[in-house]
C-alpha cells in the first residue's frame, strides 16, 4: 500500500480478539494519498444479524464505508485496505471532513 496504511488505533491487539467475536469494528481508518476514510468492517455473519435487526424495526440498514471481510482480524483488514487502494475502489469512499 504505498502512500497508504490501514490506521488502528494503538493498543487494538490487546483487543482484537473482542473484535474479531463481535464481527464488527468501526474505528480504523485507511489514509491513501492523504484522504482519510473511516472504514466499517463486518464479517458475513454480523452483517446478517444488523440487516435482520434493522428490517425487524422496519428501518432500512445504512453504513457508510462498509467493507465486509471474512473475519474481522487485523490481517483480513489490512489485506482488504491493500486490496480498495490497489483496485482504485478506495476513491468511491466517503472520505472525512
Amino acid at each position: 500500500m504505498r502512500g497508504s496504511s490501514l490506521e488502528l488505533p494503538a493498543d487494538f491487539d490487546e483487543y482484537g480478539w473482542e473484535v474479531e467475536a463481535k464481527g464488527w469494528f468501526s474505528q480504523a481508518r485507511i489514509i491513501a494519498s492523504g484522504v482519510r476514510y473511516q472504514i466499517n468492517f463486518y464479517d458475513q455473519a454480523r452483517l446478517g444479524q444488523e440487516i435482520q435487526d434493522e428490517l425487524a424495526r422496519g428501518r432500512a440498514l445504512c453504513e457508510p464505508n462498509l467493507v465486509i471481510v471474512p473475519s474481522v482480524t487485523r490481517a483480513h483488514m489490512e489485506a482488504a485496505a491493500e486490496e480498495l487502494v490497489r483496485s482504485g475502489e478506495v476513491h468511491s469512499l466517503v472520505a472525512e471532513p
